[in-house]
C-alpha cells in the first residue's frame, strides 16, 4: 500500500531521513499510522456485509463519499435493493428490511491532509534516527563509565507503535477507530476491498 507521504513532503515540512533509507523510514511510518488508524484512510471501494437495524444501515469507514449499491445476501435472494436512502453521511435507510445486507461504497480520505502527511514525516525521522524503532528518542538517563542506558517506559511499549503525542494527532485526525474495523485492501490504485461487519442486530 502506497505511503501517505513522500520524500519531497519530508524535505519540504524540514525532516532529514537516512540516505537510501527514505522510503523504507516512510513505509514504516504509514504503517504504524495505518495500523494504529484501525480503519481505512485514503479512499477506496468496499463491498460489505452491513447488518440493518431498524431499517437503518450504519457505514464505517468515515468519510463516506459515494453509495453505489446495495444487494440482499445470496440467501435472501440476492437481488439489489434500489428503494433506499443515503442521508450523505454515514447512514443508509432501507424500505426491505432484511438481517444483512451487501453494499458497496466509496469511502476514506481523496486528499491526505497536510497534518496527517507532516506526522508521517516526523514518524519516519523519529524512526530514521534511532535503532530498534525509535528507542533512543525514548531515553530516560544514560551512564558514560560502563555504559548503560534506561528507556522510558511509554517508549518500550510504543517502539513498533506510535508514541502517545503522535497517537493523539492522529486520534484528532481522524477520531477514535471503530470499535470491530478490519480492511482487506487489495493492492491497487483505486482498492476495492471485502470485509463481514457484525453478526445480526445491534
Amino acid at each position: 500500500m502506497a505511503s501517505l507521504a513522500s520524500q519531497a513532503d519530508a524535505a519540504r515540512y524540514g525532516y532529514s531521513l537516512p540516505s537510501g533509507q527514505e522510503e523504507a523510514m516512510l513505509a514504516r511510518a504509514t504503517a504504524r499510522v495505518r495500523r494504529a488508524a484501525g480503519q481505512q484512510i485514503t479512499s477506496t471501494t468496499s463491498t460489505v456485509r452491513l447488518p440493518v437495524d431498524g431499517g437503518v444501515v450504519t457505514l464505517p469507514g468515515a468519510p463516506i463519499t459515494a453509495v453505489t449499491t446495495i444487494e440482499k445476501l445470496a440467501a435472501d435472494g440476492g437481488d439489489e435493493i434500489t428503494d433506499w436512502e443515503w442521508d450523505g453521511r454515514d447512514r443508509v435507510t432501507c424500505v426491505a428490511w432484511y438481517k444483512d445486507v451487501n453494499v458497496t461504497y466509496t469511502h476514506g480520505l481523496a486528499t491526505v491532509p497536510e497534518e496527517l502527511i507532516e506526522l508521517v514525516c516526523a514518524i519516519a525521522a523519529r524512526l530514521g534516527t534511532s535503532t530498534g524503532g525509535g528507542m533512543e528518542t525514548g531515553v530516560r538517563s544514560e551512564q558514560i563509565d560502563d555504559y548503560s542506558v534506561t528507556y522510558a517506559s511509554d517508549a518500550l511499549e510504543t517502539a513498533s507503535g506510535l508514541l502517545p503525542g503522535e497517537e493523539a494527532q492522529l486520534r484528532a485526525f481522524l477520531g477514535d477507530p471503530p470499535s470491530a474495523y478490519a480492511v482487506r485492501v487489495r493492492p491497487s490504485a483505486v482498492a476495492t476491498s471485502t470485509w463481514y461487519w457484525g453478526c445480526g442486530y445491534r
